[in-house]
């Protein structure tokens, strides 16, 4: 009885109050979509005239809105974000051609980023009476594994496509991300 109440207890106290509202993603930021590919007006910091940069840059990363109570909720797959920093983005478009194969390999990391992220909100989802009866398993610990995990698919994509432009290896790359996306739909955000 008294672990049911120190439960309910621990719950309540970490359940948002009803007047608290969630921030927005602020201004340059967009949460990874099905429907919302990424596109040249995505890519806002403007390079100087006159610059050494000869290829495209896309910032992206997981970042967690909420608190472990928001797992037991209908927020459960709001609380982890995979985010494009629009802001910090920014696309060489001196060759069209190139252009587009840049915007498709960029997208396709920020899909690889949503398929560790849907993995790092199941995992969160099953260890979150763990986390917050014990503080075990560690939610840092749990987005640094995710970011890793993630990392280091992305220089396997990298290197097997060679940025994207092996294009029948981009293709195959693109088939697995949509089976793992199509897998673990469970724990997507609703656009």
């Amino acid at each position: 009885m008294v672990r049911f109440v120190l439960l309910v207890s621990l719950l309540w106290l970490s359940l948002p109050g009803l007047a608290q509202v969630r921030k927005p993603l602020p201004l340059g930021y967009l949460q990874w979509s099905a429907t919302h590919r990424l596109q040249p007006s995505d890519f806002q910091f403007r390079l100087r005239p006159q610059n050494n940069l000869n290829q495209s840059v896309g910032s992206m990363g997981l970042q967690m809105d909420g608190m472990v109570g928001d797992l037991f909720g209908k927020r459960a797959n709001r609380v982890v974000q995979n985010v494009f920093h629009s802001a910090g983005s920014y696309l060489d478009s001196t060759d069209q051609t190139t252009t587009a194969l840049q915007i498709r390999y960029i997208q396709t990391l920020w899909d690889i980023n949503e398929v560790a992220a849907r993995h790092l909100r199941q995992e969160l989802r099953a260890g979150a009476k763990r986390m917050l009866l014990i503080g075990k398993p560690d939610i840092n610990d749990l987005f640094r594994a995710a970011y890793e995990n993630a990392n280091k698919r992305q220089i396997q994509y990298a290197d097997e496509t060679k940025y994207g432009l092996f294009l029948d290896k981009q293709a195959v790359w693109e088939r697995l991300l949509v089976s793992e996306l199509a897998e673990l739909a469970a724990f997507a955000v609703p656009d």
